[in-house]
């Protein structure tokens, strides 16, 4: 029997992967806050637990992802983002289990014109992007070291959401539906990713990596296909709203500046996916089929 374990638990990544249909020999398990305990504890918490599990392979959909908060919290960012993957890591290590990890676009600062691609170099403007980046960092630097991870990627992606959870359709939905006047920056472009592709993408990895894939290795972008700013979501989302029956309120295009927030946003943090889709075979996944389920998901909730 294949033994996973996912480390994250309530968080909409971890729902994913769990919601995902898993080879029938496969036992799936996760541990969240109740098993890992305080932050600054849960790598140590991660690392004990994945000695005492020895599962066959480790997928990692914990994080500190509140981006404005981290500016005020930056010890605790860290520990999620950078302690906790890299304990993580060091303990797979050892056990030569295979280890998927998930990164942002956020480690870039948005000045590049076209797509990033895995080997540009990172200039985070937040505290949440550089504790990502140290956490990519660290799962690469124990790959790196002599008897290190031999099976490992890393899956940098941009504006995950879904149907559970608070992410940006929620708080966007949440406020149409009281019939607010949504103002929305249109000068900020990523690329949305349902969490559910997602989880898809690290199940795929993950599987390839316990067959010892050599392509399956390494750090991959995996993002939506589409390049929007969040205006342009956020009338995706205004206009799956519709088809569901909400009268959608007005919608209006500002600038950041008119938005000020603690954190700084790249200003394109468009992903070049094409690594993935070659050495995987995983394209860059459409959200256009998944946009009513969510939007359903999220007023029914």
């Amino acid at each position: 029997m294949t033994s996973i374990l996912i480390l994250g638990e309530a968080g909409q990544l971890a729902c994913a992967l769990r919601a995902l249909p898993w080879p029938g020999s496969a036992q799936v398990t996760s541990l969240g806050r109740r098993s890992l305990g305080v932050a600054t504890g849960a790598g140590a918490a991660a690392a004990a637990a994945i000695a005492q599990a020895r599962p066959h392979l480790v997928l990692n959909a914990a994080a500190y992802t509140a981006v404005d908060r981290a500016e005020a919290e930056p010890a605790l960012a860290h520990a999620l983002n950078a302690a906790l993957p890299q304990a993580a890591a060091l303990a797979c290590a050892g056990l030569r289990i295979p280890f998927v990890h998930v990164s942002t676009d956020y480690v870039f600062d948005g000045e590049k014109p076209d797509a990033y691609v895995e080997t540009d170099a990172p200039n985070p403007l937040s505290v949440y992007g550089a504790s990502k980046l140290a956490g990519d960092r660290a799962v690469a630097a124990v790959a790196a070291e002599r008897g290190g991870l031999e099976s490992w990627a890393i899956l940098r992606t941009s504006w995950v959401f879904s149907g559970t959870g608070d992410s940006f359709p929620h708080k966007l939905l949440r406020r149409a539906r009281g019939g607010e006047a949504l103002r929305v920056v249109d000068d900020q472009v990523g690329c949305p990713t349902t969490a559910a592709a997602l989880a898809g993408a690290m199940r795929a990895i993950g599987l390839r990596l316990l067959d010892r894939e050599p392509t399956a290795t390494g750090l991959f972008n995996y993002c939506g296909a589409a390049a929007m700013s969040w205006h342009g979501f956020a009338r995706l989302l205004l206009d799956a709203a519709g088809r569901a029956g909400l009268a959608p309120p007005p919608l209006q295009p500002i600038s950041s500046a008119e938005f000020p927030t603690p954190a700084r946003r790249p200003r394109r943090s468009v992903l070049d996916c094409g690594k993935i889709g070659r050495q995987c075979g995983l394209p860059a996944p459409a959200i256009d089929g998944e946009l009513d389920g969510v939007v359903r998901a999220i007023l029914a909730g």
